[in-house]
């Protein structure tokens, strides 16, 4: 039997040697300076845009372009900002739909560059969320939130990418959410428009990398803005109480975040106990840059039969606001059957005619 203090000695041995590995399988951390920089904005007139916008500033970027689709909305968000003190040309302004499609957003990208110079930050923030269950979403909610929420992305990546190819620098952020890496009743549009982003977010940092060019994602949380306080008017009891459990936070935490993982060249970022959880539990084969995440997500991947729980838990949800639908005077209820290795989802149909 070996003695304690070499059993430990070995135990401590192979821990060392298990961090080791871990981290000379990460690639190496783009950094990325704010200072002097120029950062273009979608979505930058509210909520986490608009904090993003002044945080920017706040550390030293020269100038942000901030776009959207109100005018109005613009201008306000504009002068909030120069009142903190910024200069007057630090900030500009382009009423832009997104949805317009590719020639559009290239002929505003080329004002831009010639406006205010080479874009050295993209933060894809511009977003919308439509909410329901399936059959009772208006037809044009999947494709409004895909052209929001991935293709406008897409069309800003492809008009701005070519200048940094060409400089070998920059830094290319995108605005997932939750919903993009754990989807849940009520999102069938919404949530595919997000797990696009992640998927367009990883293939961009393995084919910008060797361009130096940085990427990353942010999975925000529920986040107190005025697209939230919409969203709440209509949110079903159901998304209500799955989510609630996370919390809200406030726009500036969130924007906070994002700046700090790009300043440090983390792939991903996740506000919050829960959020962050949920993305060592969720990352898969995503890039990572970030050593305590990657030792997280290893030990996370022990627990992760765990994660079962919470989807019980979130059936438990569903079935108490009455999701069960009557059709021909029989009853569905949605069993749950764990077997210690996966969840057996059925339906049973309880007939409510007894035969006389």
């Amino acid at each position: 039997m070996l003695p304690f203090y070499l059993f430990v000695g070995i135990i401590l041995l192979a821990i060392i040697l298990f961090l080791f590995v871990i981290g000379l399988s990460l690639p190496g951390r783009l950094l990325f300076v704010i200072e002097g920089k120029h950062a273009v904005i979608t979505g930058g007139s509210k909520g986490i845009g608009r904090c993003i916008a002044e945080q920017l500033l706040e550390e030293g970027c020269k100038i942000v372009s901030i776009i959207a689709r109100d005018l109005e909305a613009l201008e306000k968000a504009k002068n909030e900002i120069l009142q903190l003190g910024f200069e007057e040309n630090s900030v500009k302004i382009y009423s832009c739909d997104l949805n317009s499609g590719q020639k559009i957003i290239k002929d505003l990208i080329e004002k831009i560059i010639a406006d205010s110079g080479p874009i050295d930050l993209l933060i894809n923030n511009a977003g919308t969320c439509i909410q329901n269950a399936f059959d009772e979403l208006p037809e044009d909610a999947f494709e409004k939130q895909m052209k929001t929420n991935f293709f406008s992305a897409v069309y800003m990546t492809r008009a701005i990418l070519p200048q940094m190819k060409e400089r070998r620098c920059g830094h290319i952020s995108f605005v997932s959410s939750a919903a993009g890496q754990c989807a849940i009743w009520g999102y069938s549009a919404y949530s595919p428009s997000k797990f696009a982003v992640r998927a367009f977010a990883d293939v961009l940092y393995m084919e910008l990398l060797p361009y130096e060019i940085g990427v990353s994602v942010l999975f925000p949380p529920n986040t107190a803005t005025e697209g939230f306080d919409e969203e709440l008017k209509t949110m079903p009891e159901q998304v209500r109480q799955i989510s609630n459990s996370a919390g809200v936070f406030p726009p500036k935490q969130v924007a906070a975040a994002l700046i700090r993982s790009i300043r440090m060249g983390d792939f991903w970022t996740c506000v919050g106990l829960e959020g962050k959880m949920l993305g060592f539990l969720s990352a898969a084969a995503s890039p990572e840059t970030n050593f305590v995440n990657a030792v997280m997500q290893k030990f996370f991947g022990i627990l992760k039969k765990g994660q079962k729980n919470w989807f019980k838990w979130w059936l438990t949800i569903i079935k108490n606001n009455n999701v069960e639908k009557d059709a021909d005077s029989s009853n569905a209820f949605i069993n749950v059957v764990d077997d210690d290795s996966s969840l057996i989802l059925s339906t049973t149909t309880t007939s409510t005619n007894k035969e006389e």
